[in-house]
């Protein structure tokens, strides 16, 4: 069984910090409609399933031969999230980003996901090391990731929309990517800690 609960605040983190995802679903939401985006969904949580699951595949079939290879790889995802909180996105990039990508199909956020960094720091260090034990804590654990996928995109295809279509006056973009970047950093620090431990 999965001894703590505690990588979904973790996984809420990574999650809410803005990315290429998140940009498409923005976008989507602001050109085609909440509605329409929202059929999205289930490509985004397959594109980080496979991702995940490839990775943690890599990390299991080279630990024989590269022991170390899962703390390189925590340390690199640690160091790439530690990135994102200090190098996150401004209005004007996704300003950018919705108009070179006018027509956005479930494909196309599949690919985006199944290609997001974000999905080797799920498998290195975030989502727990039992998960692939056995077939139960499997399901709970994606089941758990698809409980917290589905607000966190829901929230990305409204404040996204709103951004691109000049409702935000009331809405701070600069404060939301600084709060973004800190709870990234407080929510990461108990996963650092537990891996050392």
């Amino acid at each position: 069984m999965i001894e703590s609960w505690l990588f979904l605040l973790a996984v809420i983190a990574v999650l809410m910090t803005p990315g290429p995802t998140n940009a498409l679903l923005a976008s989507s939401a602001h050109q085609q409609g909440a509605a329409k985006t929202s059929l999205f969904i289930p490509a985004e949580f397959l594109g980080y399933f496979y991702a995940i699951n490839l990775w943690a595949l890599l990390i299991h079939l080279s630990a024989p031969i590269w022991p170390h290879l899962i703390s390189i790889l925590h340390i690199v995802s640690v160091g790439y999230v530690f990135w994102l909180a200090f190098h996150l996105w401004k209005v004007k990039h996704l300003y950018q980003h919705s108009q070179r990508h006018t027509s956005i199909r479930p494909r196309q956020l599949f690919f985006s996901t199944l290609k997001n960094p974000k999905a080797l720091l799920f498998a290195a260090g975030i989502l727990p090391m039992n998960t692939w034990d056995n077939p139960t804590n499997f399901i709970l654990v994606f089941s758990a990731f698809c409980l917290v996928l589905l607000p966190v995109t829901m929230f990305w295809m409204s404040f996204g929309r709103a951004i691109l279509a000049g409702e935000s006056r009331q809405i701070k973009a600069d404060l939301l990517y600084k709060g973004s970047a800190a709870m990234l950093v407080l929510c990461i620090v108990p996963v650092v800690i537990q891996f050392f431990i």
